[in-house]
Protein backbone atom coordinates (compact mmCIF):
# COMPACT_ATOMS: atom_id res chain seq x y z
CA UNK A 1 0.00 0.00 0.00
CA UNK A 2 1.60 3.22 -0.78
CA UNK A 3 2.21 5.93 1.55
CA UNK A 4 0.39 8.98 1.81
CA UNK A 5 3.36 11.44 1.58
CA UNK A 6 4.45 9.41 -2.17
CA UNK A 7 0.81 10.09 -2.76
CA UNK A 8 1.65 13.69 -2.64
CA UNK A 9 4.96 14.04 -3.58
CA UNK A 10 3.82 12.18 -6.98
CA UNK A 11 0.47 14.62 -6.98
CA UNK A 12 3.51 17.50 -7.18
CA UNK A 13 5.62 16.45 -9.42
CA UNK A 14 2.46 15.81 -11.69
CA UNK A 15 1.78 18.93 -11.74
CA UNK A 16 4.90 20.45 -12.12
CA UNK A 17 6.07 18.20 -14.64
CA UNK A 18 2.80 19.03 -17.01
CA UNK A 19 3.02 22.58 -17.20
CA UNK A 20 0.97 22.69 -20.13
CA UNK A 21 -1.99 19.92 -18.59
CA UNK A 22 -3.95 22.12 -17.08
CA UNK A 23 -3.18 25.31 -18.51
CA UNK A 24 -5.86 27.23 -19.96
CA UNK A 25 -5.54 28.51 -23.46
CA UNK A 26 -5.37 32.22 -23.70
CA UNK A 27 -5.96 34.68 -26.59
CA UNK A 28 -2.91 35.85 -27.64
CA UNK A 29 -4.14 39.06 -30.02
CA UNK A 30 -3.22 39.93 -33.99
CA UNK A 31 0.04 41.50 -33.25
CA UNK A 32 1.61 37.93 -31.62
CA UNK A 33 0.40 36.29 -34.90
CA UNK A 34 2.09 38.85 -36.92
CA UNK A 35 5.83 38.37 -36.13
CA UNK A 36 5.20 35.19 -38.48
CA UNK A 37 2.36 36.19 -40.61
CA UNK A 38 3.38 39.74 -42.25
CA UNK A 39 6.24 38.08 -44.58
CA UNK A 40 5.02 37.68 -47.96
CA UNK A 41 6.77 34.27 -48.08
CA UNK A 42 4.42 33.22 -45.50
CA UNK A 43 1.25 35.05 -47.27
CA UNK A 44 1.32 37.82 -45.59
CA UNK A 45 -1.95 36.91 -43.88
CA UNK A 46 -1.46 40.07 -41.16
CA UNK A 47 -1.74 42.54 -44.20
CA UNK A 48 -4.84 41.17 -46.03
CA UNK A 49 -6.54 41.22 -42.38
CA UNK A 50 -5.49 44.45 -41.32
CA UNK A 51 -7.29 45.85 -44.47
CA UNK A 52 -10.55 43.83 -43.95
CA UNK A 53 -13.55 44.56 -42.64
CA UNK A 54 -12.58 42.35 -39.77
CA UNK A 55 -10.18 43.93 -38.53
CA UNK A 56 -11.88 47.83 -39.03
CA UNK A 57 -14.91 45.81 -36.71
CA UNK A 58 -14.90 47.51 -33.36
CA UNK A 59 -14.41 50.82 -34.78
CA UNK A 60 -17.22 50.33 -36.92
CA UNK A 61 -19.03 50.58 -34.09
CA UNK A 62 -18.05 54.50 -33.59
CA UNK A 63 -19.71 55.61 -36.67
CA UNK A 64 -23.34 57.58 -36.78
CA UNK A 65 -24.32 54.76 -38.93
CA UNK A 66 -23.61 52.22 -36.36
CA UNK A 67 -25.68 54.24 -33.78
CA UNK A 68 -29.08 54.26 -36.44
CA UNK A 69 -28.78 50.93 -36.84
CA UNK A 70 -28.04 49.43 -33.31
CA UNK A 71 -31.11 51.40 -32.40
CA UNK A 72 -33.12 49.27 -34.89
CA UNK A 73 -32.51 46.63 -32.73
CA UNK A 74 -33.05 48.00 -29.71
CA UNK A 75 -29.45 49.50 -28.67
CA UNK A 76 -29.42 52.69 -26.61
CA UNK A 77 -25.94 54.24 -25.98
CA UNK A 78 -23.17 53.76 -27.16
CA UNK A 79 -22.65 50.72 -29.57
CA UNK A 80 -18.77 50.09 -28.80
CA UNK A 81 -19.75 49.91 -24.84
CA UNK A 82 -22.98 47.24 -25.99
CA UNK A 83 -23.03 43.63 -25.56
CA UNK A 84 -25.40 43.00 -28.71
CA UNK A 85 -23.08 44.92 -30.86
CA UNK A 86 -19.33 43.61 -29.26
CA UNK A 87 -20.27 39.64 -29.59
CA UNK A 88 -19.51 40.01 -33.30
CA UNK A 89 -17.43 43.23 -33.43
CA UNK A 90 -15.10 41.87 -30.82
CA UNK A 91 -16.21 38.46 -30.31
CA UNK A 92 -13.27 37.00 -27.93
CA UNK A 93 -14.59 39.29 -25.29
CA UNK A 94 -17.46 36.64 -24.36
CA UNK A 95 -17.72 33.04 -23.92
CA UNK A 96 -20.27 30.81 -25.58
CA UNK A 97 -22.30 31.46 -22.59
CA UNK A 98 -22.48 35.42 -23.14
CA UNK A 99 -20.46 35.96 -20.27
CA UNK A 100 -17.81 38.55 -20.34
CA UNK A 101 -14.36 36.38 -20.23
CA UNK A 102 -11.78 37.08 -17.14
CA UNK A 103 -8.57 39.09 -17.98
CA UNK A 104 -6.17 36.49 -17.12
CA UNK A 105 -7.88 35.39 -20.74
CA UNK A 106 -6.34 37.85 -22.66
CA UNK A 107 -1.83 38.42 -23.26
CA UNK A 108 -0.45 42.07 -23.21
CA UNK A 109 -0.89 42.13 -27.02
CA UNK A 110 -4.76 41.56 -27.42
CA UNK A 111 -6.47 44.45 -27.95
CA UNK A 112 -10.53 44.57 -28.14
CA UNK A 113 -10.50 47.63 -30.52
CA UNK A 114 -8.83 45.25 -33.41
CA UNK A 115 -12.16 43.84 -34.02
CA UNK A 116 -12.37 41.08 -35.04
CA UNK A 117 -8.69 39.08 -34.89
CA UNK A 118 -7.39 36.07 -36.01
CA UNK A 119 -8.40 33.83 -33.14
CA UNK A 120 -12.48 34.48 -33.48
CA UNK A 121 -11.79 32.22 -36.60
CA UNK A 122 -8.99 30.34 -35.48
CA UNK A 123 -9.64 29.77 -31.58
CA UNK A 124 -7.51 31.04 -28.60
CA UNK A 125 -3.77 30.94 -29.92
CA UNK A 126 -1.44 31.08 -26.53
CA UNK A 127 -1.05 27.32 -27.11
CA UNK A 128 -0.39 27.11 -30.72
CA UNK A 129 1.14 30.64 -32.01
CA UNK A 130 4.93 30.06 -31.81
CA UNK A 131 6.72 28.99 -34.21
CA UNK A 132 7.69 25.04 -32.85
CA UNK A 133 4.22 24.35 -33.11
CA UNK A 134 3.18 26.20 -35.92
CA UNK A 135 5.88 24.34 -37.94
CA UNK A 136 4.79 20.95 -36.25
CA UNK A 137 0.57 21.46 -37.60
CA UNK A 138 2.36 22.34 -41.26
CA UNK A 139 4.50 19.17 -41.28
CA UNK A 140 1.54 17.47 -40.37
CA UNK A 141 -0.95 18.44 -43.58
CA UNK A 142 -2.31 21.97 -41.70
CA UNK A 143 -5.28 22.93 -39.39
CA UNK A 144 -7.75 20.29 -40.95
CA UNK A 145 -5.66 17.90 -40.75
CA UNK A 146 -2.82 17.88 -37.95
CA UNK A 147 -3.66 16.13 -34.69
CA UNK A 148 -1.48 18.55 -33.07
CA UNK A 149 -3.52 21.43 -34.19
CA UNK A 150 -6.54 19.74 -32.48
CA UNK A 151 -4.68 18.93 -29.49
CA UNK A 152 -3.75 22.45 -28.97
CA UNK A 153 -7.32 24.13 -30.18
CA UNK A 154 -6.09 25.57 -34.15
CA UNK A 155 -9.69 25.65 -35.82
CA UNK A 156 -9.57 25.57 -39.73
CA UNK A 157 -13.15 27.63 -40.14
CA UNK A 158 -15.44 26.68 -41.84
CA UNK A 159 -19.07 28.07 -42.76
CA UNK A 160 -20.77 27.20 -39.36
CA UNK A 161 -17.66 29.66 -37.23
CA UNK A 162 -18.21 32.33 -40.34
CA UNK A 163 -22.00 32.10 -39.55
CA UNK A 164 -21.45 32.58 -35.64
CA UNK A 165 -21.92 36.13 -36.20
CA UNK A 166 -22.65 35.99 -39.95
CA UNK A 167 -26.15 35.28 -39.67
CA UNK A 168 -29.62 37.64 -39.25
CA UNK A 169 -29.38 36.88 -35.63
CA UNK A 170 -27.27 34.71 -33.06
CA UNK A 171 -28.04 32.74 -29.97
CA UNK A 172 -25.32 33.32 -27.16
CA UNK A 173 -26.15 32.02 -23.40
CA UNK A 174 -29.93 31.29 -24.55
CA UNK A 175 -29.68 35.49 -25.68
CA UNK A 176 -30.92 35.94 -29.22
CA UNK A 177 -29.33 38.96 -30.87
CA UNK A 178 -30.15 40.63 -33.77
CA UNK A 179 -27.69 41.28 -37.11
CA UNK A 180 -28.99 44.80 -38.01
CA UNK A 181 -27.12 44.85 -40.82
CA UNK A 182 -27.16 41.24 -42.20
CA UNK A 183 -27.55 40.75 -45.97
CA UNK A 184 -27.66 36.70 -47.26
CA UNK A 185 -24.51 35.07 -46.52
CA UNK A 186 -22.79 33.72 -49.57
CA UNK A 187 -20.03 32.10 -47.83
CA UNK A 188 -17.55 31.02 -50.70
CA UNK A 189 -17.49 34.37 -52.17
CA UNK A 190 -17.52 35.77 -49.05
CA UNK A 191 -14.43 33.57 -47.97
CA UNK A 192 -12.97 34.58 -51.31
CA UNK A 193 -12.73 38.25 -49.98
CA UNK A 194 -10.57 37.11 -46.98
CA UNK A 195 -8.65 34.31 -48.36
CA UNK A 196 -5.19 34.25 -46.89
CA UNK A 197 -3.35 30.95 -47.04
CA UNK A 198 0.22 29.93 -46.22
CA UNK A 199 1.88 29.48 -49.65
CA UNK A 200 2.78 25.74 -51.01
Amino acid sequence: MMSKSFLIIFAVLFVFASPTLFAENAFVGAKKCKSCHKKKKQGEQFKIWSKSNHAKAFKSLSKPKAKKLAQTVGVTGDPQKAKACLVCHTPAKYDSKGKIRPAKMFGKKFKMKDGVQCENCHNAGKKYWKKKVMKKITKEGGARKSATAKKVGLNAPDKKTCQHCHAAEVKIGGVVYKNPSFKDFDFEKRLKEIAHPVPN
